[in-house]
C-alpha cells in the first residue's frame, strides 16, 4: 500500500514533465513562424521564384524616379537575342521598350519591342514583362510572344487594348498589303532553342 502513493506521485511528476516539455515546443514553433528574419527570406524565396524559371530571367530595365527606362542590357545584345528567336533570317534593327496604352497606373505593363524585316518584309515582336516593387522589369521565359508578318505593307503597328495586344494594323490602306500577328506561348530568347508551341493567327 505504502508503494501506490509513490507511484502516483511519480506518475503526476511524469505528467507535469511532459505538460512542460509540449508548452516549450509549442512556444519554440511559434518563434519561429513569427521570426522577421525568417519571413523576411520566406518572402524573398517566393517573389525570386515567381519569376518562373528565375534562373532564365533576364533583367531588361528599370525606370528611374522620373520614369526614364534605362536599359540593364545593351540594345545589341538584345537585337542579337531577338534574331536568334526568330531564327529564320529575320533581322531586328530596332529595339524599344513600351508602355502598353490602357495598362494601370499603377502596375502598367511593358513590352519588350523588336523590329525589323525578313527578305524586305516587315517584321516585329513584342515581350510583356515581369514587373517587381522597385521598378525593375524582367524578361521570362513563359511571357508569350506576339509576332507580327507584314505582306506588302512597309510597317505594321501592334494593337492595344486595356494593357494588351489585340491585334496589329498595316500603315498602308492600299489593297494587297496586311499584316499577320501570330500569338505564341512562352519564349527561348535566354535559353536553350526547344520545339515550337502552338500559335494562332490574328488578322
Amino acid at each position: 500500500m505504502r508503494a501506490l502513493p509513490r507511484l502516483f506521485g511519480l506518475l503526476l511528476l511524469g505528467l507535469l514533465s511532459g505538460l512542460l516539455l509540449l508548452s516549450s515546443c509549442e512556444t519554440t514553433r511559434r518563434r519561429e513562424a513569427s521570426d522577421p528574419t525568417r519571413e523576411a527570406q520566406r518572402l524573398n524565396d517566393e517573389a525570386g521564384a515567381s519569376l518562373s524559371g528565375s534562373a532564365s530571367s533576364r533583367q531588361i530595365m528599370r525606370l528611374d524616379g522620373k520614369g526614364t527606362v534605362k536599359y540593364k542590357l545593351a540594345q545589341s545584345v538584345l537585337a542579337a537575342a531577338l534574331i536568334r528567336q526568330f531564327h529564320d533570317g529575320t533581322v531586328i534593327d530596332r529595339i524599344m521598350v513600351r508602355k502598353a496604352p490602357g495598362s494601370e497606373a499603377a502596375q502598367p505593363v511593358y513590352y519588350l519591342i523588336g523590329m525589323g524585316n525578313n527578305n524586305g518584309s516587315y517584321r516585329a515582336i513584342a515581350l510583356p514583362l515581369r514587373g517587381t516593387d522597385d521598378s525593375t522589369y524582367y524578361l521570362t521565359p513563359n511571357a508569350s510572344r506576339y509576332v507580327i508578318s507584314g505582306a506588302g505593307c512597309p510597317s505594321c503597328y501592334f494593337d492595344f487594348e486595356d494593357g494588351h495586344i489585340i491585334g496589329t494594323t498595316c500603315d498602308d490602306n492600299s489593297g494587297g498589303s496586311s499584316c499577320t500577328l501570330k500569338v505564341l506561348e512562352a519564349n527561348q530568347v535566354f535559353v536553350k532553342a526547344r520545339p515550337e508551341l502552338p500559335t494562332k493567327d490574328i488578322k
